[in-house]
């Protein structure tokens, strides 16, 4: 992940050009940044995504990377959404369809042999797209894993947070 070099304070006048996007609301000196931990996530509003299916080219053996195979995923993005329920505008939230699109092109555009580094790799992509998020959990099922047995799918699921 790469870390951005914020100064602690700004001086006169660039507080309104540092480190900011229109409308993002970024903060312009690095100890503004909120540090979110499991009860802000726990009180958090919640998009959630069930379900999306993937084909990508992620596994250890060969096979796998080369012929491509089924993913689930499902993501919980933690925001606040109060603006968007108060304003019924889309422009006030995260669009999920975006997300959603996003997910399948970065799953099917980055290879991985381990669902966990796959995983790990998309929910910081996910933080860094969408500033707006506090903090995601990503599952991640493999549901033809070459495994040798009947089963209906193997999975990791992981949450962070900013």
């Amino acid at each position: 992940m790469t870390k951005k070099n914020l100064p602690e304070d700004t001086s006169q006048g660039e507080e309104t050009t540092l480190a900011q996007r229109k409308g993002a609301g970024l903060p312009a000196a690095r100890r503004a940044l909120v540090q979110v931990d499991h009860e802000m996530l726990r009180r958090a509003d919640r998009i959630v995504i069930e379900g999306l299916e993937v084909f990508a080219n992620h596994g250890v053996y060969p096979a796998e990377t080369e012929l491509g195979q089924k993913f689930v995923v499902s993501a919980t993005l933690f925001a606040n959404l109060r603006a968007a329920g108060v304003s019924d505008d889309l422009d006030a939230s995260i669009d999920y369809g975006e997300v959603c699109h996003h997910i399948d092109a970065y799953l099917r555009n980055h290879t991985y042999k381990l669902i966990e580094a796959a995983a790990e790799s998309l929910a910081d992509d996910l933080l860094r797209t969408y500033p707006e998020l506090l903090g995601v959990r990503i599952k991640l099922e493999k549901p033809w894993a070459p495994i040798g047995l009947p089963l209906t799918s193997v999975g990791v699921e992981i949450e962070r947070t900013r």
